[in-house]
């Protein structure tokens, strides 16, 4: 049962987009908030969910082809 080290290191580089991703996204929405609130603005709230939602996504991806390197899935 041996590694496909090609695949964990895909699995890596989705979960090391999604990081960045997973940080800044709470920031953004936090900001989105206090523009609605202030200028009536939705642009950086809408933006701040869509990455959440990206970095969500990215990290499940990683994590399943993470898995799927260290068990030798095949397809």
């Amino acid at each position: 049962m041996a590694t496909n080290k090609k695949e964990l290191v895909r699995g890596l580089k989705y979960e090391l987009g999604a990081l960045p991703l997973l940080l800044f996204s709470p920031i953004i929405i936090t900001i989105g908030y206090k523009a609605i609130k202030l200028q009536n603005n939705y642009l950086w709230l809408i933006v701040g969910i869509i990455m959440a939602i990206t970095a969500i996504i990215l990290g499940f991806m990683g994590i399943k082809i993470i898995l799927d390197a260290l068990f030798d899935k095949k397809k």
